[in-house]
């Protein structure tokens, strides 16, 4: 082998050794990603699953009381039955009993009854169990349904109409956000409801990582289908992770994954910059007593203003600082801005409270409760400050990590809301076994009150869950004259929203308590301390 032969050799030896850990690591990396895309589509299928099951084993056993202790005719005891059974649930649009393909009774009393049922899906007596028939639009309400029936007779049954919408509450606008469709069929394969990133594409036609999950109690079955774009996108960031070790061999790899790296970590740097700048200020949402209008406190919001950009909003930067971990810091940040605002004012009102949100990380986060206590010290009182956590960090993160911190949390005398209720899986294993003490009812259900929407309800069965639970109840974004009066009457306890006030810079705050203080005093009532 000639002097030339060898250095070419060498080379490409050298070559070879530093491209193979590199591409080793890329490798590594897709393997990685492909594994944590079918963790996501299994917990999502799984928390959907969850949900159907739930719902299809409520609609069981409602029926089956019916079918047990009634007779397959109309009367007052049956009406009131199938009353029962679609306006006390927070599922069910209504209730009917067919008789030999003929409805003969129903829980509006309406001029359905007594029609003859023309799909045949919904003519299908069980022998055993449930059936689950098809969505059906029906022309006269313009509402897709889906009807669960259970066997009265040889020749009748009770039904539950379900919107199918409810089945992917859970997890509806998450999993569009992570680019997965979901969509939970039937055994024979037809669709019950799909949502997520496609409504509408068939699923055969869609490619991408799949997981199909089998009801063990019903004949359905989930099936999440995972973008491919997803998982290209995720499986560069974990190409910069796994292909670190391979910068050594290579300036041009090193200094290319830098320059990824610097703007895949921008945003989370670009949160960081702006708070060291002073570009960050708290706004403070007032919080009033619904039956005397006397504000008890403040639910605290984070603004950010850029010298260039204006006003970000915070879905944008509260994001890119839980993706980046300084959400931890800015939390801490905020705690003692709460502080040096609030101190003097919650003194002098033992009955207000501020409020402010934890992210998913704090779960995680080993210093919380010793920040809690080192920030608020003897200046605020720890039952005047109040934690708020959504339902979608409860799902995401794990139960018993997440009760432990709010139990040590609860110890200290500081209550807990759970915020944005009904938006997420509005499960009651949430509210019964998490230590809350405020259920926060999401904006989209106060927006649907004094309309024909599917929801408009829905804030009743949310009040009366509460008042069972003991929980005292928030309504967010109350913004009408109307909403207030329907809220009152439904005795909620309290209220935000821009009826009252937006949200205010602190001076102006302690400015609107001063003038609600006022008012109250000159109207003769004395404003009501938040119960603690």
């Amino acid at each position: 082998m000639t002097g030339r032969r060898r250095k070419t050799l060498l080379l490409a030896l050298v070559a070879l050794a530093g491209l193979l850990p590199p591409v080793a690591f890329v490798v590594i990396s897709w393997y990685q990603t492909v594994q944590d895309m079918d963790a996501k589509l299994e917990r999502y299928a799984s928390t959907v699953l969850d949900r159907a099951d739930e719902i299809f084993g409520n609609a069981e056993s409602t029926l089956a009381g019916m079918s047990q202790t009634l007779e397959p005719r109309c009367t007052d005891a049956t009406y009131q039955a199938l009353h029962r059974a679609a306006f006390e649930s927070i599922y069910f649009q209504e209730a009917t009993l067919i008789v030999k393909g003929v409805v003969t009774c129903n829980s509006n009393r309406s001029n359905k009854s007594s029609q003859p049922v023309v799909n045949p899906e919904n003519l299908i007596v069980p022998g055993s169990g449930i059936h689950i028939s098809l969505p059906l639009r029906l022309a006269q309400e313009n509402v897709v349904s889906i009807v669960i029936h259970y066997r009265a007779a040889d020749n009748a049954m009770f039904g539950l109409h379900l919107n199918p919408v409810l089945l992917g509450d859970p997890v509806r606008k998450y999993a569009a956000a992570d680019q997965v469709t979901l969509a939970i069929q039937r055994s024979d394969g037809a669709i019950l409801s799909q949502f997520g990133l496609s409504n509408a594409l068939p699923l055969a036609e869609m490619g991408g990582n799949r997981i199909t999950l089998k009801s063990k109690r019903y004949p359905i079955q989930v099936i999440a289908v995972g973008s491919p774009t997803w998982v290209l996108h995720h499986w560069q960031q974990n190409a910069l992770v796994f292909g670190s070790l391979g910068l050594l061999t290579s300036a041009l790899l090193f200094l290319l994954l830098l320059y990824l790296a610097r703007h895949q970590f921008s945003a989370g740097a670009s949160v960081e910059d702006a708070l060291a700048d002073g570009q960050f200020h708290v706004y403070y949402q007032p919080m009033i007593d619904t039956a005397t209008g006397a504000c008890v406190g403040a639910e605290s919001l984070l603004r950010w203003h850029h010298p260039q950009l204006g006003t970000i909003m915070p879905d944008t930067f509260i994001a890119a600082a839980e993706e980046s971990g300084f959400i931890v810091e800015l939390t801490k940040w905020l705690m003692q801005r709460i502080v040096n605002d609030m101190a003097a004012l919650l003194k002098e009102n033992p009955g207000y409270h501020i409020s402010l949100n934890l992210s998913p990380q704090h779960f995680d986060d080993p210093k919380l409760l010793a920040d809690v206590k080192s920030v608020f010290g003897s200046r605020v009182s720890p039952t005047q400050i109040v934690f708020e956590v959504t339902e979608h960090q409860l799902i995401m993160n794990d139960d018993n990590k997440a009760l432990e911190v709010l139990q040590n949390i609860r110890a200290m005398g500081t209550p807990i809301a759970i915020d944005d209720f009904g938006s997420g899986y509005s499960s009651l294993k949430y509210l019964s076994r998490f230590p809350f003490d405020y259920l926060k009812i999401d904006k989209a259900f106060i927006d649907a009150i004094g309309t024909e929407s599917v929801t408009a309800g829905l804030v009743d069965t949310i009040v009366q869950m509460a008042n069972q639970l003991k929980l005292k109840t928030v309504a967010e974004g109350v913004e009408t004259p109307a909403q207030l009066s329907y809220l009152r009457q439904l005795k909620v306890d309290f209220v935000q929203g821009w009826l009252y006030s937006k949200a205010l810079p602190a001076d102006e705050f302690r400015a609107f308590v001063a003038a609600n203080k006022a008012y109250m005093a000159g109207a003769g009532v004395k404003p009501r301390p938040a119960r603690v």
